[in-house]
């Protein structure tokens, strides 16, 4: 097994540098990076000048957000820009190694320092780089990335996989690793990595959230759009291509839309099948009910979903729904939302669920069909989808934001609820076309807020009347 391993290192070190410019470019044109390879060539610099010692990173991720392209780009600007020898850069895959009946991290690195340096990982006298896709294929890969970060303070480790791999490490292990979760895109990513074009209006929105304070988000806006009209190649319905197909990178350059559905089942499939499959030890029958299940939470109506409805929809057992469910969540196709209030209605009413990007659920509602009565009503599913998700990526994976996100389970009650903690509630509504503010005036009522939010394309721009705020759905996906 020992030369098997051998002869992949050796077949990694001789390839990977003539594949990077095919790997990480389209036509010719260089991808953009993403905010996860900014934050790692900084550390990596800090580790190279002696000024960190955090030499350990893990990117969870579904598949299809550009994790492995993100490897690609550290390892690039190792050999090009930091003149690294290719022998001290090695990418591996623990799915390729897996099919070879090895996914042992520790293992891997051991070899290859033995075989390629002639060392071991405490004698090991300069830096070196070691980057692993899809590390969850090794059950114990937080705990052998840690025997190595302990034994060497050369070892520079990225790994990357499903993501699971943020709840699949044991708390010793934790005091070593830093985890940069990587999420579905936001428009404001988007801009960035189809157009070369950024903006810093995230903050000024979560402030305007939180605060009600709205100047500094409406002059963003408009220089925004004012930059989007001159921008080469922007077409002006690029958001709506955006809120149907742009959740992930993988889709950009895809012109078809029967291509890009198909593209995106792919994804869905293969956390379906492999990742589920392998890392949660989900049997066919119930690999076959998980596919049913996505199916069926995507072509409803938004609501409160109920475990029990679904058993008896699908003729299973609850307690098989309860653990697909999880395992979905676990893989992050899939979040909910609970409803605002005390614990007992927390615990008693059913849970919400969303698609880690409405592109998720808009593959699947092109491959099966929905439920929905018009065009209208379809894209409002898809707006309130994408709202939901950026709360939920904002609360859940930047410290900078810390806030939760509810439903108000109240009838005629609001899509959201944000609170800080010991804040008062913030009510946020979104609607297509006839959405009025009535439900936001109510809940601002009922919930003793100071102002109430409407994500609505009944607004051009940023307005703020009385203690209302009217946001346009494109604005708020910057978020």
């Amino acid at each position: 097994m020992d030369d098997v391993i051998y002869n992949y290192i050796q077949k990694q070190l001789s390839e990977v540098p003539m594949i990077l410019n095919r790997r990480l470019s389209y036509n010719g044109i260089e991808f953009n990076s993403k905010y996860e390879f900014r934050k790692l060539k900084s550390m990596i610099d800090s580790f190279l000048n002696n000024e960190s010692e955090e030499r350990y990173f893990v990117l969870p991720g579904i598949r299809g957000v550009g994790k492995t392209t993100i490897l690609f780009q550290c390892y690039e600007y190792l050999l090009k820009e930091k003149n690294f020898n290719s022998n001290d850069l090695l990418y591996i895959s623990c799915e390729t190694t897996n099919f070879a009946g090895e996914s042992d991290i520790e293992k891997i690195i051991e070899i290859y320092l033995d075989k390629i340096h002639n060392t071991t990982p405490a004698l090991l006298d300069k830096p070196v780089f070691v980057f692993i896709d899809e590390a969850h294929f090794d059950k114990n890969w937080a705990m052998n990335g840690k025997v190595i970060f302990d034994e060497s303070p050369y070892v520079f480790l990225i790994l990357t996989g499903s993501s699971s791999l943020h709840l699949n490490y044991n708390p010793d292990a934790a005091r070593r690793l830093n985890i940069l979760p990587v999420m579905p895109l936001n428009y404001s990513e988007h801009l960035n990595l189809k157009y070369n074009y950024r903006t810093d209006i995230q903050k000024d929105l979560f402030d305007l959230i939180f605060t009600g304070e709205v100047e500094n988000a409406q002059e963003k806006e408009l220089t925004i759009q004012k930059e989007l009209l001159s921008l080469d190649n922007y077409p002006l319905n690029d958001w709506n291509i955006y809120l149907n197909y742009g959740g992930f990178p993988t889709t950009f350059n895809i012109k078809f839309e029967d291509i890009i559905v198909s593209k995106s089942w792919s994804i869905i499939s293969k956390v379906i099948t492999i990742d589920m499959g392998n890392v949660f030890n989900l049997n066919k029958n119930n690999q076959n009910l998980t596919y049913k299940t996505l199916v069926y939470l995507a072509s409803q109506k938004l609501g409160e979903i109920s475990h029990d409805k679904l058993s008896n929809y699908l003729d299973c057992s609850k307690t098989n729904i309860n653990n697909i469910i999880n395992t979905l969540e676990k893989t992050q196709l899939i979040f909910h939302s609970e409803a605002y209030g005390g614990a007992s209605k927390k615990v008693k009413k059913p849970w919400k669920y969303n698609f880690a990007t409405p592109s998720i659920r808009n593959c699947i509602n092109k491959k099966f069909g929905n439920s929905a009565g018009s065009q209208s009503e379809y894209e409002g599913i898809l707006l309130e989808n994408q709202i939901a998700s950026n709360l939920f990526n904002l609360s859940n994976n930047n410290v900078s934001f810390d806030f939760n996100v509810y439903y108000d389970s109240q009838k005629g009650g609001v899509d959201f609820i944000v609170q800080k903690s010991f804040g008062n509630a913030i009510p946020i509504e979104s609607g297509i076309d006839d959405k009025t503010k009535r439900q936001v005036k109510k809940a601002i009522n009922k919930y003793d807020a100071d102002y109430g939010i409407v994500v609505s394309n009944k607004t051009d721009c940023i307005e703020k009347r009385d203690d209302m705020i009217f946001i346009p759905p494109k604005t708020f996906s910057f978020l």
